[in-house]
């Protein structure tokens, strides 16, 4: 009896935090569907898987903090926004031009090993360069936290969520309103339709890697306001939630990678809360691993480009 009642006032705890995970779930929720936007984007487009997603998303984390660490923190994380996403374009453009595009008609283990070739180059390049340490912002502007009915939002955290919608927002305006984003979806739809109608699809898939890494630009200067940065443990983590989340909306869904983003978040969140938070990565890639089992389609795919 006694067991019971102690069961029953460790979950009436567990409960009462469920409210907080949320409110961490959505705001890491829209993270990951921009981190697995820009995944999905390259693969549902250039039809070629980049395993060093986390990666650049590593240097982005690195030029922030290397930045707000020489001018004393401050605004400079924020100033880094566009600045990073236009850094994360050009190099997701020369990328394509310099590597991809020479493996695009090559077998897929080809591709593989080109995308894996890039993980190793940036990940022990920043090695190189910061040294095996963790690195962290320590003055950030918007630093410390508001309390909403109990509910503690942390102010860098909330600032991520929002500019991730943003970003979310005008990346879907631009695929969906504009000639190039109508080419982008062409391209995606029928790679030989499009050639036939004068969309150079060269030049498209440059551009998608480019807009691909310029999410992951956005993300990683948001995210190192908060997250600790480490060389190997950082990108691999990122990587992985997007490629789970990409499973779970359907491979080349960008749509369904952002929900699939977002219930990742909490999935995680939620089941730190209600289960054991030392074992929140694995309720995430069970639920990976279960789609791939079940409905290796994607349990959110629309069929969306």
């Amino acid at each position: 009896m006694l067991e019971l009642e102690l069961g029953l006032i460790s979950l009436g705890g567990r409960l009462s935090l469920v409210p907080q995970a949320t409110v961490t779930a959505v705001v890491f929720g829209f993270v990951y569907a921009l981190v697995a936007a820009g995944l999905a984007l390259i693969w549902g487009v250039a039809d070629i898987v980049n395993f060093a997603h986390g990666e650049y998303m590593l240097i982005a984390m690195y030029v922030t903090a290397f930045v707000a660490s020489g001018f004393g923190g401050g605004a400079s994380p924020v100033v880094l926004v566009p600045l990073n996403a236009a850094l994360l374009f050009v190099l997701g453009y020369a990328t394509y031009r310099l590597i991809i595009s020479k493996v695009m008609d090559a077998p897929m283990l080809a591709q593989i090993f080109a995308t894996f070739a890039l993980v190793l180059i940036i990940r022990y390049s920043a090695l190189f360069v910061a040294g095996p340490t963790t690195v962290s912002i320590d003055n950030y502007v918007f630093e410390g936290q508001t309390q909403l009915a109990g509910i503690a939002v942390a102010h860098p955290e909330a600032i991520t969520g929002v500019v991730s919608v943003a970003a979310l927002g005008l990346l879907f305006a631009f695929l969906r309103s504009t000639r190039t984003g109508k080419a982008i979806r062409a391209t995606a739809q029928d790679r030989e339709v499009a050639q036939v109608m004068g969309i150079d699809t060269d030049h498209i898939f440059g551009l998608t890697w480019g807009l691909g890494l310029a999410a992951v630009g956005v993300a990683g200067t948001l995210v190192a306001t908060f997250s600790p940065i480490h060389p190997e443990l950082t990108p691999t983590s990122w990587t992985l939630i997007a490629f789970a989340a990409v499973a779970l909306g359907g491979f080349g869904s960008v749509l369904g990678a952002v929900a699939g983003g977002i219930l990742i978040a909490f999935v995680e969140n939620l089941g730190a809360v209600l289960l054991n938070p030392s074992y929140k990565e694995l309720y995430v890639f069970v639920v990976f691993i279960g789609v791939l089992l079940l409905k290796p389609e994607g349990v959110l795919n629309r069929g969306d480009a």
